[in-house]
Order: C-alpha cells, then structure tokens, then sequence
C-alpha cells in the first residue's frame, strides 16, 4: 500500500485511542478468503497482467519444481492513470478523475486477454494440472474515491454531478457499483466469483460521511465492503471501521518501509487488529527505496522475515484473513529472480498460505437439520393445485422405470405469496400488506378440509399400505406472514387496533397468527405429520428491519424451528443467525437468471458452504423435456452440481418445484422426464439411506 511515515509518538497515541474505541471484539477479523494479494491494474505504470505475469499469484513452483495452488483471492485496484496523471482518489496527484476516466477504469479492469480474465484463465489450465483449488477463487475490486474539488464529474440521468454536494458522489459511486457488477456478469467468467467492493481511500477524512450510504449500496447488491486503513493518523477511522458499515477491513502495519519503525510497531498492529477484529495485511515490495529482494544492495529482507515471524508469534497465520501487499508485481519479480534466497522467502509463504488454506476449507461445512429434503407446496390461492391425496403422490414417492416405488420428501413446507395477485403478504411497494382477515383466510386455506395438510396425512397412509412404513413421521414447516411496516389497518388484538409502524404490535399479530396454526395442527391430531417449523416468508431484509429476531423466541417457545430461504445474496443472507433463524437456505436462481450465469450453481454452493447454509434445488412447470423455452437442461446442471459439491452427500436440500412442477413431469410421460426424475430420487433414497446408517 502507501508508503506513511511514523514515529513511535503517533504508535503511542494510536495505542492510547485504542482504549476508547468501539466494540471489543478481541478476535482477528475473517473473511471469506483466506488469502487475498493485491493487484495493482489500470494504469499504464502497472503490468498488464497477462496470463504469463499473473501466474504466479495464482501457482507458485517452488524451488525443487513442485507446483500447488496460491493465493484464493485477488483485490484489483489502482490509484492513478500513470503518465496521464489521473488520480482516482483524494491522495493521488495530478487532475482528478471525472466520468469518462472512471470509463477508462471499467474498461482497463475488464479488458479481454489480461487482468480478470487471465486470471480466469490461469485458474482454468490449473485445474487441469493441479485439480480443484482449496477454495473457491473470488475477486474484490477496487472502485474510485469521489474528489470533493470536482466539480463537473459528468452527467448522470441528465444531471450533472458537482462532488461539493455529498449525494452527488454518493450517486456517482453507485452508478459505479453498477458497471462493475453488471459488467463482471456480463464477461462469463468461469473460475471467479465477485466477493466484494473495495474503498481505495485508507483514511475517511474527507468522504466518511458518505461511507455508511456507499456500504448500504453495496451490501443490498449482494456484495461485501472492503477496506484498508494505513496506521498513521488514522486511529479515529480504522479502529471504528464498522461503524462506517464495512463488512471487513484489514489494518496495514506500516512497519516494512523504514528502518527506523521499530518492530513494536508491527506487533502493536497485531495486537489492536485483535482487538477490534480486523485481519492484517502483510507488506513488502520490489520496487521504490524499500526493495525486498534479497541480491538487492540495500535489501529490506530482513524486514519481511519480521512480518512473518511476528504473524506466527501472534497468531495471525492461525486465526486472521491476511490481505498480502506486494507493491505492484512483488510476487512477479521473486518467481523471476536467480537468488536462491528470494525462492527460499517465496516458499515460506505459499507454505503457509497453503497451510491456512487447507485449515479454512476444513473448517467449512453445511448446516445439520432435522429435515433432509423439504418439498415447498404453494396453497391457498385459485392458481395452485387442489393438494387432493392424488395431487401429492408424485411429491410422497416416486415410481421408478424398473416399476418399484419409494418414498421420497421427508419434509414440506406450505406456504403462499398473496391472494389473487391483490393482496400480499409480504412487503410489495405501495401495498400496505395483508390484514387480519386475509391473515385468517390463510389459516382456513391450510386446514381445508380433504386439502393441504389432510390430504398429505390421507396420501401417506394410503402409500404406507402400498410400499410399507417409510420409518419416520414427515415433517411439517408452516410459513406466517410478514407483518408490514406502515400497515395500520391490520385489524383489532385484545380490544385495540394494531399499528405495524409499533415493533410490539407487529409481534402481538405473529404471536397470535403462530398459536392459530400450531393450536389448529394439535387438533387436527394428523396420523403422519409432525409441525417442525415457521418459514419466514420475505426473501431478503430490505423492508423488515431485521423484525425475525423479534419473534424467533416464541416461535422457540413453541418448541419449533425457525426457517428462512432467501434469494441468491438476498440482503440479510449472511447474519440468518443473528435475526434468530435456526436454518437457512440459499437459492441459487440459476434457471430464473438471464442470461444463465453457467458458474451460478458452483459460486451458489459455496456461498452456502462459506456460511453454513443449506442449499434450494429448483424447477418449475417449464422443467418438462417437451416444454416449450424447457429449463430441463438446466435442472440437469442443478444436479450435477450438487454432486460435484457435495450437496447431496452432506447438505439439507429445499425443493422449489413452482406451483405444480412435479405434476407437470408426471402428467408428461416420455424417457427424458422419467430419467430425470429418477435422476432426482435416486439422490433422495440414497440420502435417506445414508442417514439411517
């Protein structure tokens, strides 16, 4: 990073601001990645980052001639233009960037042949040598800092932006987000995912006002903030990191650029970073006063060897996420040099990268529950099925091409959206939300008579005649919902009406919409079915403020599960434990997106791996071989991935089917449907047969 001065006054009085910061977390900060290397791009002073000069973040060859996986992610980002002399944020000198340099930027950091998609490339031939990495490869970018002194950046939705006014360049810098998220889908690349955005500024001085709007932004388009203070002056900041609304920030220690830093310093950086929960960046270059080679004359080898000494003495290689600082081709230049000193260095640190690699793709697993596979039944409105007894059986067992029959679904989950496409009953914009009436019409629709839940109790005894006992009682989720902020005509509870603009009021309705469904289950006393949940209808947090908390206690008191299924980084995603659910489910939307993003079910898996969530299987009515525009081919893909990532060994499984899907395939006969869903079953026996082992 930035070359800062320090002295051991200003590590003194970083030390003493410590004490008065924020949250005390005491832990290192962790991150998704393991490992991230900075990779300076744009600019015409920076490599171009071919395939040939990037590969050696991506493999290192040690120095008997062994190769194996390098760094898991990659933050590209630049400061200036070079001989142009843009700067692209507040530190940087020469002519401020405006619009068309930010274009500039896009097109430099998306350019075919070199930077993202070499190292799409590079992760793709190592497959070939070197099998699956570790984990999964992911990118944060850089985006640039908004300059106060300009003051005709360009024109946006034909207005032009002055960046004296704070809402000007928070408007600039999501338009910004924007291009990078559309155009990094838009480039196909296989081997990469987008984890984030990273603000180039290392100090708030003059745009932390609009830092908490900028995170917002990001963290609603499904993507992690990133940031990396420098040490000097900066205590105010850094050490308040969350408050600015960063998911993740890493402290740079600073020490490695001159002599006279003492060594203090660097563990100081370790112990605070602990402290506050932050991961650390290490820090070295090859080019500048401060060179780390070591043939150099006035080599700083020594220097970097601190750093990875005081890492391990801290335990920073055992706990933290380390962004690694290389200065602008680091890694490049020891992979090119004949010192055998240099290889030994190198060697060092891929050593210990692929070491806590290995640990962190160890510690990662799915989520355990008590239900395998969760078939979602839409009821309620006219366009769903009946749910008769006849309605059910393709989603109770299957029959197979052979002609034997087994059971399938262990679980179901009944849910509805709205009624009639009029009213909602979750939060739609300009819709107050559903009132108590709908609410008890719902109730009513679930224990219909010969429909929903009693025909599921009549199908399974009929099968149970037909293929014997199934060894287990099905498991039932109940979905509520959502009480809409702003809704004020809801109905009357306890003599009053309610206001949902009221958080107590708002869980009086749950709490009374909860007993209704679990009193009328007990009586209804059904042979073959057990309640085991409330879903949560809403599939992100947007419009809720994190209102599942409220109820997750008496949903527990109940003795019941709380579950959630939120769209594809659906805002909330990754803190499903904190608003009190006990299980998540992450859908990948893979079918539903256009155009198909081919590596969407492999990036799905792993989002869920990273965050202990469980996965969505989907299909609808357009799965059928002969459908017209069919998504057959598609749900194949889900299956295939699933294998490869070791859903179906490990994974609860959701099913989202759409209204009637597996009775579109029934009502379809032809060798294509049967071999997919025998395809489909075949994973579910065996996954049944698997747990009774």
């Amino acid at each position: 990073m930035k070359i800062h001065k320090n002295c051991l006054a200003t590590l003194f009085c970083a030390i003493a601001a410590l004490a008065v910061s924020a949250e005390d977390v005491n832990r290192y900060g962790t991150d998704l990645s393991s490992d991230m290397a900075l990779i300076y791009a744009g600019g015409d002073q920076r490599p171009e980052w071919t395939v040939e000069e990037i590969t050696p973040y991506v493999i290192h060859t040690y120095a008997d001639g062994t190769r194996d996986w390098f760094f898991d992610a990659f933050l590209f980002l630049e400061f200036s233009s070079g001989s142009t002399g843009v700067a692209f944020d507040n530190g940087g000198h020469g002519r401020k960037a405006v619009k068309a340099d930010y274009e500039w930027l896009l097109d430099r950091t998306f350019a075919p042949g070199c930077k993202l998609a070499a190292l799409d490339s590079v992760i793709e031939a190592g497959k070939a040598e070197l099998g699956a990495p570790r984990l999964r490869h992911k990118v944060v970018l850089g985006i640039p800092a908004p300059i106060k002194v300009v003051r005709d950046w360009g024109e946006l939705n034909g207005h032009h932006l002055d960046f004296a006014n704070d809402a000007d360049r928070i408007e600039a810098t999501k338009w910004y987000i924007d291009q990078v998220a559309k155009r990094f889908d838009a480039a196909g690349y296989k081997n990469i995912d987008l984890m984030g955005i990273y603000w180039l500024e290392e100090a708030l001085f003059t745009n932390g006002g609009i830092m908490p709007a900028v995170n917002d932004y990001i963290y609603r388009k499904g993507l992690r903030s990133y940031w990396i203070p420098y040490y000097k002056d900066n205590a105010q900041f850094r050490f308040n990191w969350k408050k600015y609304g960063f998911d993740m920030a890493y402290q740079q220690p600073n020490y490695f650029f001159e002599r006279e830093i003492p060594m203090s310093q660097l563990e100081a950086a370790c112990d605070e970073s602990k402290q506050c929960g932050m991961g650390l960046e290490m820090e070295f270059e090859s080019q500048g006063k401060s060179r780390v080679q070591h043939d150099d004359p006035d080599s700083y080898y020594d220097r970097l060897i601190d750093y990875l000494d005081v890492f391990e003495k801290k335990g920073v290689f055992d706990e933290a996420s380390v962004a690694w600082y290389s200065g602008t081709k680091g890694f490049l230049d020891l992979a090119r040099s004949k010192d055998a000193k240099n290889h030994e260095l190198a060697d060092r640190m891929a050593r210990i990268v692929a070491k806590r690699q290995a640990a962190k793709a160890a510690s990662l697993k799915y989520p355990e529950f008590e239900i395998r596979d969760l078939a979602l039944i839409y009821q309620g409105d006219k366009r769903r099925p009946e749910w008769t007894v006849e309605d059910f059986m393709p989603y109770v067992s299957h029959q197979f091409a052979d002609g034997h029959r087994d059971w399938t679904f262990d679980g179901f989950l009944f849910l509805e959206t709205d009624i009639d496409g009029k009213v909602r009953f979750f939060p739609w914009a300009g819709d107050e939300g559903a009132t108590q009436k709908d609410w008890q019409w719902y109730i009513d629709k679930v224990y219909q008579k010969d429909r929903g839940l009693a025909a599921l109790d009549k199908c399974i005894s009929k099968l149970k005649k037909e293929i014997g006992d199934p060894g287990f009682k099905h498991k039932i989720v109940l979905t509520m919902p959502v009480p809409v902020k702003g809704n004020k005509h809801w109905g009357r509870l306890n003599g009053r009406d309610l206001d949902f603009d009221r958080t107590e009021d708002q869980v009086a309705a749950s709490e009374w919409y909860i007993n209704q469904m679990v009193d009328r289950f007990k009586k209804a006393k059904y042979k073959n079915l057990e309640l085991t949940g409330i879903y949560w209808l809403d599939e992100d947090m947007c419009h809720t403020d994190g209102f599942p908390k409220h109820i997750a206690p008496f949903i527990h008191s109940k003795g019941l599960k709380f579950v959630w299924i939120p769209y594809f980084k659906g805002r909330g995603y990754e803190k499903w434990r904190e608003l009190g659910f006990d299980i998540a489910y992450q859908q990948p939307n893979y079918i539903f997106h256009t155009p198909r993003l081919e590596k969407r079910l492999d990036e799905a898996c792993d989002v869920s791996l990273h965050n202990g969530m469980a996965m969505e299987f989907e299909c609808d009515g357009m799965t059928p071989f002969h459908a017209k525009d069919s998504n057959y081919d598609g749900v194949m893909k889900y299956i295939d991935a699933f294998e490869v990532n070791n859903v179906w060994q490990t994974c609860p499984v959701a099913y989202y089917t759409g209204t009637k899907g597996l009775l579109e395939l029934k009502n379809n006969p032809c060798p294509e449907n049967q071999a997919l869903t025998d395809r489909l079953f075949n994973k579910i026996v065996e996954r049944r047969a698997k747990l009774k082992k």
